[in-house]
């Protein structure tokens, strides 16, 4: 069976987060227009290198992959159907912050995750009339092996 690569890997890690249904669609780079399913972005990241002794340009041994996780939620005139869904996302990145805190991170083929921490707020990426594209943005850091 081939290797699973990074986003493949943090996807099956977010399954475990207990605010996400099981039920629920998760897909990588895809959100349909219906409500509630969740997918995970990857985003440009770049690829931090240094010159070793050699004069050669080699990658440094820690470096960072970006990713946005977003779902589709029910949005609308309903005051409280928004705040639950921005509810929604600050019991995923309190959830985020405590694997962090007690080290539980998805196994990489490249490396061995240091951390996985939101850089950026929840907030209604996409807006339609009865649907809206909510997301985080999060940053892996690992060390290559």
């Amino acid at each position: 069976m081939p290797e699973l690569n990074s986003t493949e890997q943090l996807r099956k890690w977010f399954r475990s987060c207990p605010a996400l249904s099981v039920n629920n669609r998760f897909g990588v780079d895809y959100l349909s227009g219906s409500p509630t399913e969740y997918a995970l972005y990857a985003v440009p990241s770049a690829i931090h290198y240094h010159e070793n002794v050699l004069g050669e340009e080699v990658p440094d041994d820690i470096q960072t992959q970006n990713f946005i996780f977003a779902s589709k939620e029910s949005y609308g005139s309903d005051v409280q159907q928004n705040l639950d869904n921005l509810g929604f996302y600050e019991d995923v990145i309190a959830w985020i912050i405590e694997q962090n805190s007690v080290r539980n991170f998805p196994t990489l083929s490249c490396g061995k995750v240091k951390s996985i921490i939101p850089t950026l707020t929840a907030f209604p990426a996409e807006i339609g009339s009865d649907a809206a594209k909510y997301q985080i943005q999060l940053q892996l850091t690992y060390k290559r092996q």
